[in-house]
């Protein structure tokens, strides 16, 4: 057996490292190329975008871990699903009655709270259509509703005529009777 000579040693290890050199060449351009398009899914800013390409290149290891630190902490489609999630919810909850008595979640057709026993509406004594409780006509019917807990509307009257039957309508002062 014969010893390699020292210039296919060389000739290996150039060809090694120039193997090795392109793998490095390619991963760095891979992740120059991957921080651009994470980028782009974070960010609708092209500066920011091209600022984060620009670092992870010249700066090949040390870059990609400023990026990965400093980068948004979701993309812009995780943050409109979150935002959408959110509506969903806060829609949800205005659009659901509450008790005003416990607080709890009450349904539209419900007159009284199952669960505390507050009266929530009352019905049209004359089409029984559920009616808020400060309501005091129906819109339905038309009809107007009395609360026998409240005092009654007054009512409009015909003007009295106070003077005494035989006296002139000139004669406006009335007479007090006296005790005796």
């Amino acid at each position: 057996m014969t010893l390699p000579s020292l210039e296919t040693i060389a000739s290996y290890l150039t060809i090694v490292a120039a193997v090795v050199g392109a793998l490095l060449a390619a991963l760095w351009l891979s992740i120059v190329i991957w921080t651009f398009r994470d980028m782009r899914l974070r960010s609708r800013d092209p500066f920011a975008q091209i600022l984060a390409a620009v670092v992870v290149a010249i700066l090949p290891i040390v870059g990609i871990i400023i990026y990965l630190i400093l980068r948004p902490p979701e993309t812009l489609a995780e943050a409109y699903e979150r935002a959408l999630e959110e509506e969903a919810l806060l829609q949800e909850i205005e659009e659901r009655p509450a008790c005003p008595g416990c607080s709890r979640t009450v349904e539209p057709g419900w007159i009284l709270c199952p669960h505390c026993h507050t009266r929530l509406r009352k019905r049209c004594m004359d089409c029984h259509e559920l009616l808020e409780l400060q309501w005091n006509l129906c819109p339905f019917c038309g009809n107007q509703h009395v609360d026998p807990f409240q005092a009654p509307l007054p009512v409009a009257a015909e003007p009295v005529d106070l003077a005494p039957a035989g006296d002139s309508p000139s004669d406006t002062s009335l007479e007090l009777p006296q005790d005796a």
